[in-house]
Order: C-alpha cells, then structure tokens, then sequence
C-alpha cells in the first residue's frame, strides 16, 4: 500500500554541520524471509544500495524497512525503480518521508535530537544508518528537519 505516490521533497538547510541533512523517502515491506531474501536479491542485482534499514516481526510476518540510496543523496530514479521492483514483484509495501540527519559518526547526537523532538512532534521511529547518519520517522519531517537545525 503505497501512502505517498509524490517524488521525493529534499530540503536542505543551509547549516556548515548539516550540509546533507534532507527529507527522504523510506520503504516499509511486510514479508516472509524467503521473499525478504528475494528481494535483497533483485535490489544488490540493480545496484541499489540499502543506506539504512531495520528488521522487525509484525503480524507474523518481516517489517523490513529502508532507505535507498547513500549517505548523502538519494535519487528519485532509485526511488522510483525501488517502487518499480515492489509492484512488479507484488510486494505489501508502505512510503513515508522521513528525515535523515548526518551526523559525521556522532551517534551520540541520538540522543541530544530525540530529547528535543520529542518536546514538539511525535516520533515514531529512529535508527542508525550508513555512516552514521540518523534517520527520523515523525508527523512532520519538514518540522523535524527545523527544529534540529535550530539545535545548531
């Protein structure tokens, strides 16, 4: 079930720290492990790097949730091939924006984010991806990506 069918919204702050800090789309895929390796697959076969992910059970099924692309851009020709592959292989899938922060392996920002955010918004996930960087699933990515650069 596709939530958000728009191209990606990149916005960018212009913060010397938080050069690529951005609004990216995230993949939520529901599936067994024989599908999940199917398609870990079909993305290393076309080249798409996974720059973050997490694995969760929900509902007996795989919660495999990721980002497309690197640590600093992600393009919307992945993401449309990323939702391309989905489709075509049939995949129960969600979209959501979600916002990414680099924080130059200083994980220990985690925390230092989360406290603030937390005071304005709803955060509904976090998790460490490639390099570092923090990835933000909240009820306004554009507000998440304010209030952080507000911090600087």
């Amino acid at each position: 079930m596709n939530k958000d069918k728009n191209s990606i919204n990149k916005v960018n702050f212009s913060n010397s720290n938080m050069s690529n800090d951005s609004i990216i789309v995230q993949f939520t895929v529901y599936t067994s492990e024989e599908y999940l390796l199917n398609l870990l697959n079909t993305l290393e076969e076309n080249n798409l790097n996974i720059s973050a992910y997490y694995i969760s059970e929900y509902n007996n099924k795989l919660k495999f949730v990721f980002i497309i692309g690197n640590d600093q851009i992600q393009s919307s020709e992945d993401v449309n091939f990323t939702r391309s592959i989905l489709k075509q292989n049939r995949f129960d899938f969600d979209e959501t924006k979600v916002v990414r922060l680099s924080t130059y392996n200083n994980v220990g920002l985690l925390a230092q984010h989360y406290r603030q955010l937390t005071k304005t918004l709803t955060v509904y996930n976090s998790y460490i991806g490639e390099n570092g960087t923090i990835i933000y699933e909240t009820c306004c990515p554009t507000k998440t990506l304010k209030s952080i650069n507000e911090l600087f």
